[in-house]
């Protein structure tokens, strides 16, 4: 066996070919070496984005939720404080105590929430597009109320409540996915 080896391997004239291709060989698995490393830092980085953005809109989320609780003791103190109101007086000053803003970081980060994943990302994504889809209502809404007499706007009133009612299950199910990835920040 040592024989061919030292026949055919080892000869001169095929040294450089073996030389080349070790090198090609070491190349390869330093290239490889090279993505893995690369995708690794990747990875890294991305998952410290994931954390960095759980930990920015988890308290806003929360937020929400006593904000929602708000506009709801918003909407029956206004019943007994406008009474006799006609729609015009009531809208302008429910229009401030019923509003819901986006939070700042979820704002500032909209483009960014896919990176909380399959699950968390697309409630996230879905809370926002219905909070503005809430604030679009409510323009409308309040240009309907100025239309009504006192009997009429505290019926009316009542639809906000089903709206609220929908925000607040998006708002829960996006901070129960959110919970666990903004919990594992904290060790």
């Amino acid at each position: 066996m040592m024989g061919w080896l030292q026949a055919w391997v080892l000869k001169p004239e095929y040294l450089p070919s073996w030389l080349q291709g070790a090198a090609a060989v070491i190349a390869l698995g330093i290239s490889v070496w090279a993505v893995w490393w690369a995708g690794a830092a990747t990875r890294r980085r991305d998952r410290l984005e994931l954390l960095g953005l759980a930990v920015a809109i988890y308290p806003e989320i929360q937020m929400l939720k006593d904000r929602t609780a708000s506009v709801r003791k918003s909407i029956a103190d206004s019943k007994k404080q406008y009474g006799t109101l006609v729609g015009q007086n009531v809208a302008a000053s429910l229009h401030m105590a019923t509003s819901i803003a986006i939070p700042p970081m979820m704002d500032r980060n909209i483009d960014r929430l896919f990176l909380l994943g399959e699950v968390a990302g697309p409630s996230c994504v879905h809370l926002v597009r219905l909070l503005m889809q809430y604030s679009d209502f409510l323009e409308g809404f309040m240009q309907y109320i100025v239309t009504l007499n006192a009997e009429q706007w505290h019926s009316a009133i009542d639809q906000l409540n089903d709206h609220l009612a929908l925000l607040d299950a998006v708002i829960d199910k996006c901070e129960a996915e959110v919970r666990p990835i903004h919990d594992s920040v904290k060790g």
